[in-house]
């Protein structure tokens, strides 16, 4: 198990800083934030750092360095055993496709930020 104290990343006063203990293995997560932690799990995804990037989870999230470092890293500082864990960022232009109904793409488009 691998203990975790990490601060917000917000001086927003209702985030607080998650605190929980997380084996690899297993994908147990226990502590005070544990909850937090499998809620944030149970969604399929979190945005990344910097927006508007968004990381989907695996199949089992908490037993995966990549997304448990995500969860955090959307709103806490990420601790040295996760940091190196955090997924990257495509920064290539993004695109986006219109589909009609029937899920046929009738335009694309470059994103534009």
């Amino acid at each position: 198990m691998i203990a975790f104290n990490c601060k917000p990343l917000s001086a927003n006063p209702s985030v607080e800083p998650l605190v929980f203990e997380w084996d690899a293995l297993t994908g147990a997560v226990t502590g005070p934030s544990a909850a937090q932690v499998k809620e944030a799990a149970a969604d399929g995804g979190v945005p990344l750092h910097p927006a508007p990037a968004w990381h989907t989870f695996s199949a089992e999230p908490l037993k995966s360095r990549a997304d448990l470092a995500a969860i955090v890293g959307h709103l806490h500082q990420l601790p040295g055993e996760l940091a190196g864990g955090y997924p990257a960022v495509d920064e290539e232009p993004g695109f986006v496709e219109v589909l009609d109904a029937e899920g046929r793409v009738v335009a694309t488009g470059e994103v534009d930020f």
